[in-house]
């Protein structure tokens, strides 16, 4: 029997290759990298079983026949086996199985495991029976080894190509959520291994479907395996990609840890003062601290400053040390270049599971600390966080991540009636979210989070781009609309561009600048005067006319309304609640009025809720009521329709 070995020779060639480059580079033990050793380590069984099979089948008067019955039968095991890692790979490495539910997560094991564990049966069946009745292949003592060619070797056959035809269903059931390149790989595994099985299947003695299998295992390594997208380029350690399988690994195999994050403060001010590559220097020192004392597997870098160190078990004697190593060793200052600096750490303990039971919980906790100002201080364990507000803040969070492009945001509008007009001459504009199951999301709720989270830009963006489309698909003269109040964020008025984004948006729907009213609240103009100021005389030019939103709810200060360009003060609905209970308060809010139009500027009550409400501060001077007397925040469709059929309203 001719045997030809280059293609094996080749093949084990290409897996010394690929174990050099595995081991050079540094693997977290998760699931789909424990699948990539098993697969690694079988083909290249699998090519040496071949390799020596082969050359006893040549020569096998001068071995004992029970050698060649067991290489065969291991290595008819090793092929199959190589099927049943590469399809359980290819569903871990596409992220599949976090797409199913419980029932079809134990129908697709069962898929998975039956073929694999009936194809092993009949192989070993055959060598303990040894004789033609079940039998994949033959020993024979004159001719030596022979194919059965009967109905268990073509059985077998068929589980070989069950398990690459399983990859091909992943591919089309899932295409749309796989990426173009998994696809092109995934099909290159399916052709390759197809291809070669069938070329070694008619050709026997040509040793190529090992070199097939050796060729596809290279390719996914570098192009789906990927062990660099899992090190951060600056620190060298792992990253948040790798911290997301290894936690998720672990929680899925129920094992016990816990995860100390290390968030270090003012990292924005040291790339400022010292420069981005100095930084970089310093966070890779710190990183390689850590990998000193906790290991590489163990050590990750998130972002902006935070690291995290894993501990196995979540004894409270083993998390005291930990927290005394860094403690320690980041009360004493890191030289870098001549330059010492003294680092403020934050740490966070995560007990696994018990605090948290997915790897997007974790994120959650340590984003949480390192934002919330409650949570400031050296030491915090999760189990101490306010659970209650932790997992609204959460639920919140998720709610918006997906909100803008789910279409879950909504602009409302609460009409605003002219005590002159004595009718409603438009309305505030009021961002509501929905969640996942349609339910609102109460704006005090939301707001204060999507700013500590950098999602109030691309909000406060929605909203005023929704007001424009709105306008411009309307006779805005027909329906009576004279201003529109836009809030702006304390985010947005910090921005040095806010002008220029508002006249962007402003000239691509073409409305009126005057229509817009565009309101900044105490607490921006506290915190940015100049930019504040630089972007209100801009806008001022462009037309828009500009209010002081909420005046009297903290930060009062008779310089705004002196130095900056407002047209008009809305007052806070507090104030205006608390002047129809307490006197004095009354006696205030009068003066407040007079002086404000004394000023030159007009009015603006928040909180309107009664007639007699209503009838006080038309009779002091109100230009505009706002408040649930005249209107509930209300869809557009609803405000059109009011403004439709506006008629006068006698207060």
């Amino acid at each position: 029997m001719v045997q030809i070995y280059q293609y094996a020779v080749a093949a084990l060639f290409i897996e010394s290759i690929t174990i050099f480059f595995y081991f050079q580079k540094k693997s977290l033990l998760t699931f789909q990298n424990i699948l990539f050793l098993a697969i690694l380590s079988d083909v290249t069984i699998t090519t040496i079983l071949e390799l020596s099979a082969s050359y006893i089948e040549v020569h096998f008067l001068d071995y004992p026949l029970g050698l060649l019955w067991v290489l065969e039968a291991f290595y008819y095991t090793a092929n199959i086996t190589f099927a049943l890692l590469f399809a359980a790979y290819n569903f871990s490495a596409l992220d599949v199985s976090s797409r199913l539910d419980v029932k079809s997560k134990r129908f697709l094991k069962c898929a998975m495991f039956i073929p694999y564990f009936y194809a092993v049966f009949i192989v070993w069946l055959g060598l303990l029976l040894k004789n033609h009745f079940v039998t994949v292949f033959l020993i024979d003592p004159i001719v030596g080894y022979l194919r059965s060619y009967n109905f268990w070797f073509y059985s077998f056959a068929v589980a070989k190509t069950y398990y690459v035809l399983l990859s091909f269903i992943l591919i089309i059931v899932f295409r749309k959520l796989i990426s173009k390149e998994k696809q092109q790989i995934t099909f290159f595994y399916l052709i390759t291994i197809l291809f070669t099985s069938l070329l070694q299947f008619l050709h026997y003695g040509l040793l190529v479907e090992s070199f097939g299998m050796a060729l596809v295992t290279l390719v996914y390594f570098f192009f789906i395996q990927k062990p660099e997208e899992l090190v951060d380029s600056a620190t060298k350690t792992l990253n948040s990609i790798a911290f997301q399988r290894f936690v998720s690994h672990n929680l899925c195999v129920l094992s016990d840890f816990s995860c100390i994050s290390i968030y270090i403060d003012d990292m924005i001010f040291i790339a400022n003062t010292f420069g981005i590559n100095r930084q970089n220097m310093l966070l890779k020192s710190v990183g390689s601290f850590l990998m000193q004392n906790f290991s590489y597997q163990n050590t990750f870098y998130l972002n902006q400053g935070c690291f995290c160190v894993l501990v196995k078990n979540s004894e409270r004697e083993k998390i005291d040390k930990a927290i005394s190593i860094l403690q320690s060793r980041f009360q004493k200052a890191w030289i870098n270049d001549t330059v010492e600096l003294k680092l403020y750490i934050r740490l966070c303990v995560i007990c696994c599971p018990q605090d948290a039971e997915s790897a997007e919980e974790v994120f959650d906790i340590i984003n949480m600390v390192s934002t919330d100002e409650r949570y400031k201080q050296s030491v915090v364990f999760a189990n101490e966080i306010d659970l209650k507000y932790r997992k609204r803040t959460i639920y919140i969070e998720h709610s918006m991540r997906n909100g803008l492009t789910e279409n879950r945001f909504d602009v409302f509008y609460q009409p605003i009636y002219s005590s002159v007009e004595k009718k409603l001459i438009g309305a505030e504009a009021l961002v509501r979210l929905k969640d996942e199951n349609g339910k609102f999301i109460s704006p005090e709720d939301f707001i204060p989070i999507a700013e500590k989270a950098g999602a109030i830009l691309r909000i406060g963006e929605y909203v005023f781009e929704s007001v424009c489309l709105a306008l411009s698909q309307i006779d805005i003269e027909a329906y009576g609309i004279k201003k529109i109040d836009i809030n702006l964020s304390v985010a947005q008025c910090m921005q040095e561009i806010l002008a220029e984004q508002i006249l962007k948006i402003q000239s691509v729907y073409q409305i009126p600048s005057s229509i817009i009213n565009l309101e900044i609240t105490e607490t921006a103009a506290a915190h940015t005067p100049e930019i504040l100021l630089k972007n209100m005389q801009d806008l001022s030019l462009a037309g828009f006319e500009l209010s002081l939103d909420d005046y009297g709810s903290g930060y009062s200060n008779m310089n705004y309304m002196l130095n900056l360009p407002f047209k008009m003060i809305k007052i806070d609905k507090f104030i205006v609640w608390a002047a129809f209970s307490d006197k004095r308060a009354e006696k205030a809010l009068a003066a407040t009025i007079k002086m404000i139009k004394a000023m030159g500027m007009t009015v603006l009550a928040e909180g309107v809720e009664t007639q007699t409400q209503a009838k006080w501060l038309v009779k002091n001077g109100c230009d505009y009521l706002q408040g649930f007397y005249f209107s509930r925040p209300i869809p557009k469709k609803a405000f059109l329709a009011i403004m439709k059929e506006n008629k006068t309203i006698e207060i």
